[in-house]
């Protein structure tokens, strides 16, 4: 496979390349593509990429760095870089232009947070008068955002950028899945609603010959040799250890539409004083899952918040692997394959809320003040909502093909939730997405919002 997408990221990389020395922060969360920009962009270039192993200490570290340095720019043996002090000296004062990459670098914090006090240091001393281009790679973007950017941090306003690399959103997903052969749009929409925008997962599809969504359950799932059957389990184990198995009840609970924090304790029989800390961890360190309040309450301290995926792959893992691991290690793989297919459309539908949100936040983001997701404490929701103060538009998504009947029936029960919204000023206008809408003129003419999926790029 080609490498898609990011020509504004690898712009401002070049750009910054150009007019070095630079130093740049990339971070984003983990399978969304941080390592493989990086190594696209260094291609052509003298760079010296480091990984952060966190199960190593600093002296191991030194030691590899030194060893990895001196082979890759030929140096002599006289020239020993085994502390951190010696290879930043060194690197601070090369004389050619090199790119220099820290991956995973928030695990100094771990490992020995006077690395990163001796970054500072040497980059306040020598870094203007370097020739390095250093890019600073971390999956937490918490940490990185503990390191750089509150006051006080040890690196706070040294890097000339911050880049947050987000998922690809479905369009590109879409192309790229085009682009593997898969014509039918309706095979690549169920295969963005498993993998998401995780591009890290899209390559396996080429190179296992993975045309639908059932041969890829068999292939890269649902089978002993399945490159991703250990997934979920292997992230989680490496930033976790033996804590592991907590979290991977929290995700499961969350799979299972349990949303609210008391809801999530009272799944997993954690103490609720405790799972605060760890709903940070799988947001702020791992990016899974994030944390949302009915868009009407953006601006003011709310009591309603949820807990969501941000992830479409790890919530399947977690509701049909996790949750049926018994079965699933002891190879018996057709049950658990007619079950989730019996069950596809139903469990995908909150990914298809996701994408339409998406694809349709892009279309109304100019129009509208705030766009989301609406709900009280009695049970109603909304699928989208968008506020502005020359009116609103609330919009009820749906996975599935709808009759003209089906759509005004459900634009009529949408009508009768729009009181129960506190808040709204102008006009509301009543929509509906789905896949596809018979009778769609029509509604048009009665004043309604009508998106099928052809409307939204797909």
């Amino acid at each position: 496979m080609r490498f898609y997408d990011r020509e504004k990221e690898r712009g401002l990389m070049e750009q910054l390349y150009r007019t070095g020395p630079s130093f740049l922060v990339i971070t984003g969360r983990r399978r969304v593509g941080k390592t493989e920009l990086i190594k696209e962009f260094c291609t052509d270039k003298p760079a010296l990429y480091y990984y952060v192993d966190q199960n190593k200490s600093i002296d191991i570290l030194m030691e590899e760095y030194g060893r990895f340095t001196a082979a890759n720019l030929d140096l002599p043996e006289y020239i020993r870089l085994t502390s951190p002090e010696t290879l930043l000296e060194f690197l601070l004062s090369y004389e050619k232009p090199l790119v220099v990459v820290f991956d995973e670098f928030q695990r100094f914090l771990k490992i020995d947070p006077s690395f990163i006090s001796q970054l500072q240091r040497f980059w306040d001393l020598k870094g203007k008068k370097s020739r390095i281009f250093l890019i600073i790679s971390g999956s937490s973007v918490g940490m990185i955002r503990k390191i750089f950017l509150e006051g006080g941090a040890p690196l706070f306003k040294r890097a000339d950028n911050i880049l947050t690399l987000g998922p690809f959103g479905p369009k590109e997903c879409f192309s790229v899945l085009a682009d593997l052969g898969i014509t039918d749009p309706a095979v690549r929409l169920d295969l963005y609603l498993l993998f998401g925008g995780t591009i890290y997962y899209y390559p396996y599809l080429f190179k296992y010959g993975c045309t639908d969504l059932e041969s890829a359950l068999d292939t890269l799932l649902l089978s002993d040799l399945a490159p991703l059957r250990r997934e979920m389990s292997d992230v989680l184990i490496e930033e976790f250890g033996k804590e592991h198995a907590t979290y991977y009840e929290i995700l499961a609970a969350i799979a299972e539409g349990k949303c609210a924090q008391k809801e999530i304790a009272d799944y997993t029989h954690l103490e609720p004083t405790s799972l605060p800390s760890y709903l940070r961890d799988l947001i702020d360190l791992m990016g899974i899952i994030e944390y949302r309040v009915p868009v009407t309450e953006i601006d003011r301290r709310s009591k309603m918040g949820r807990y969501f995926y941000s992830d479409n792959f790890f919530r399947f893992y977690a509701r049909y692997i996790y949750r049926n691991m018994s079965q699933y290690q002891s190879g018996q793989y057709a049950p658990l394959k007619k079950r989730v297919l019996q069950e596809w459309r139903a469990f995908s539908g909150w990914a298809f809320e996701e994408m339409v949100r998406t694809l349709l936040r892009e279309e109304l983001s100019a129009r509208y003040e705030h766009i989301g997701s609406w709900w009280n404490r009695r049970g109603d929701e909304i699928d989208l909502l968008a506020l502005s103060s020359r009116g609103s538009l609330a919009i009820e998504i749906k996975n599935r093909e709808l009759s003209l009947f089906e759509s005004q029936k459900i634009l009529a029960d949408l009508g009768k939730k729009i009181p129960r919204v506190k808040g709204l000023s102008g006009p509301v206008t009543l929509g509906l997405a789905a896949r596809s809408i018979a009778g769609k003129e029509i509604l048009i003419d009665e004043g309604h919002f009508i998106r099928e999926l052809t409307d939204m790029g797909l």
